[in-house]
């Protein structure tokens, strides 16, 4: 054997050393981040532990300790399911006035918080892809001017407009109706707009240009070319902007009072538990509310994530 060959057995062997060393060290940081994330995990779920445990008491149950103690993450002296039947049949908002009084239970406060959350999803997922893909892929006077003006009305608070936009919604008939909360919730210029934009520069315009010698106008080019090629996209901004529909009880609130959601009805009943101290059925009704949520999320997230952090770097 000669020399040359015994140096290169002796590198071959440094290297091994040294990379199984750094594996080690791998090894170690890698436990020790699953470690840190394991418990920053268990401690987002201990609240839900927490909620989930004490909706299933009876209001003597609940008060019979600290919130520490007995009243804690403790089980149930015994599991009363009928705090589940209250939240979805017996709790009831009031709505209207007068002679027009009415009340609505969660379960009709379900439907209404579908049928918004659902539609205004639609629009505002729609309209998002039409202005971020005419910005993004056509030249015209004003299209700089346009992006800059919706990066600042993105920054600028809207609280101050509020009275004004009330005003506005009743001089127009639209307030208290289901078209004014649409008009209220779609723009087109949102954090939608601004994932979407993103994507469609990514896209080649070779695939436009195929089509037009196929024959295809403008509006087929949109619906039959980019919008099938930017479902994910879609999908991931549909179920990102519907969970923030259906937690908003301010606008449905202010501009929708004769169609209470669910997160208006779980207000009301924040309000209303402050007197009664029936905090086992605002549990229940929590938990009723976030399961749909928590469904769509947990079929979806592999989605979501995949998409929205990728935005508009992948084409």
């Amino acid at each position: 054997m000669t020399v040359t060959d015994q140096e290169k057995k002796k590198t071959l062997r440094r290297a091994n050393r040294s990379s199984e060393q750094r594996s080690k060290g791998q090894k170690i940081v890698l436990w020790i981040a699953f470690a840190i994330f394991t418990l920053y995990a268990v401690s987002l779920l201990i609240p839900f532990a927490w909620l989930l445990l004490n909706s299933f008491k009876t209001r003597a149950d609940f008060s019979s300790g600290s919130v520490l103690g007995n009243g804690g993450l403790s089980f149930p002296k015994e599991f009363d399911w009928s705090n589940y039947y209250e939240a979805l049949i017996g709790f009831k908002v009031k709505v209207g006035s007068g002679e027009n009084t009415s009340q609505v239970n969660l379960m009709l406060m379900f439907l209404y918080s579908i049928i918004v959350t659902v539609s205004a999803t639609a629009l505002e997922v729609f309209f998002s892809a039409a202005t971020a893909y005419v910005l993004a892929k056509y030249n015209f006077p004003g299209k700089k001017i346009i992006f800059g003006m919706v990066l600042v009305s993105m920054v600028v608070p809207i609280v101050g407009t509020l009275p004004v936009m009330y005003q506005f919604m009743g001089d127009i008939h639209l307030r208290n109706t289901l078209p004014g909360i649409w008009f209220i919730y779609v723009s087109g210029f949102g954090f939608g707009f601004l994932l979407l934009n993103g994507h469609f520069k990514g896209i080649s315009w070779t695939y436009a240009e195929a089509a037009q010698l196929d024959g295809a106008t403008p509006f087929g080019i949109f619906f039959k070319i980019m919008l099938p090629m930017s479902a994910p996209q879609l999908v991931s901004l549909a179920i990102i902007t519907a969970i923030g529909y259906w937690n908003d009880y301010a606008t449905p609130k202010v501009y929708l009072p004769s169609m209470p959601t669910v997160a208006v009805g779980l207000n009301s009943l924040t309000i209303e538990i402050q007197k009664t101290g029936d905090y086992p059925l605002m549990f229940a009704c929590m938990i009723v509310a976030i399961i749909p949520i928590l469904v769509v999320f947990g079929c979806f997230q592999k989605v979501i994530i995949s998409n929205v952090v990728a935005g508009g770097i992948k084409g």
